[in-house]
């Protein structure tokens, strides 16, 4: 089996914090942030907009207001509204499979472009914790699914501790096990210094399974390398599939998605 990359990093569109992309040290230039997810859940479509910082500032936020935001597929142009500072957001869109979205965002007199097909789900079909295989701090369940052998697929997995995002998740390929039934752990855990946030008897585990294009797999896995590597080398901006100079990525992806109580 391929080795899976496990990223500790929170997507920044999905995170319940406002987080921003830190540039590579040797490239003081400010750049956008455009981060873009369609689903196959109803009236899921959203595009968040901020700017870069230099590496020493502070981590807030810097949404980016007034942008042009659509999405077009099949002809239909939706365009999406500014909910609040740099989250474009609309409920006219219903997200499915084999369905091509082309995304432009216009910001003053730049235009930024990207396209993304929606791959068929692949059904989570088990999602377990063993009696006893938690401690205060940590939990390792087991997902499993079924891969179709008939096409390249490419995962990611998503987790949350009662409704809230966490920033632990995995991406990998089908590449070695193509049309296999696949068995794997996650592992939830507490990683603060903070006890309140220690996982206790009844806390809700959830697991959501995106099948993603290739594309966004290599954003993700590059996200996770952006971090620098072991030998010292300067970090790297993650490979992105937004035309046009700008960060980030665009998604349409399905969803498929499983909770388990702590016994």
């Amino acid at each position: 089996m391929k080795p899976i990359i496990y990223l500790i990093f929170m997507l920044l569109f999905l995170s319940s914090c406002d987080d921003v992309i830190e540039l590579n040290l040797k490239d003081p230039q400010i750049k956008y942030v455009i981060e873009g997810m369609i689903t196959n859940q109803p009236g899921v479509c959203r595009v968040k907009i901020s700017q870069t910082k230099d590496f020493n500032e502070n981590n807030q936020f810097n949404g980016v207001s007034g942008a042009l935001v659509q999405v077009e597929s099949n002809g239909v142009t939706v365009t999406l509204s500014e909910n609040t500072t740099g989250i474009y957001q609309t409920d006219k869109i219903n997200g499915a499979p084999g369905v091509t979205y082309r995304l432009t965002v216009k910001i003053n007199n730049e235009v930024f472009t990207a396209s993304s097909t929606m791959p068929d789900p692949v059904p989570l079909l088990d999602f377990t914790l063993k009696p006893g295989d938690y401690e205060p701090t940590r939990a390792t369940p087991k997902i499993k699914f079924k891969d179709v052998a008939t096409a390249t697929n490419y995962y990611w997995f998503q987790q949350y501790i009662n409704d809230v995002i966490q920033p632990q998740y995995k991406v990998f390929s089908d590449e070695f096990t193509s049309g296999q039934e696949i068995n794997e752990y996650l592992v939830f855990e507490n990683r603060t210094k903070d006890i309140s946030k220690d996982m206790v008897r009844g806390d809700r585990l959830t697991v959501e399974m995106h099948s993603i294009e290739a594309p966004v797999y290599t954003y993700l896995s590059s996200l996770f390398n952006a971090n620098g590597s072991a030998d010292g080398a300067a970090p790297a901006n993650p490979v992105s599939n937004i035309n046009g100079g700008a960060i980030g990525f665009f998604s349409a992806h399905t969803v498929e998605r499983k909770t388990i109580v702590i016994p």
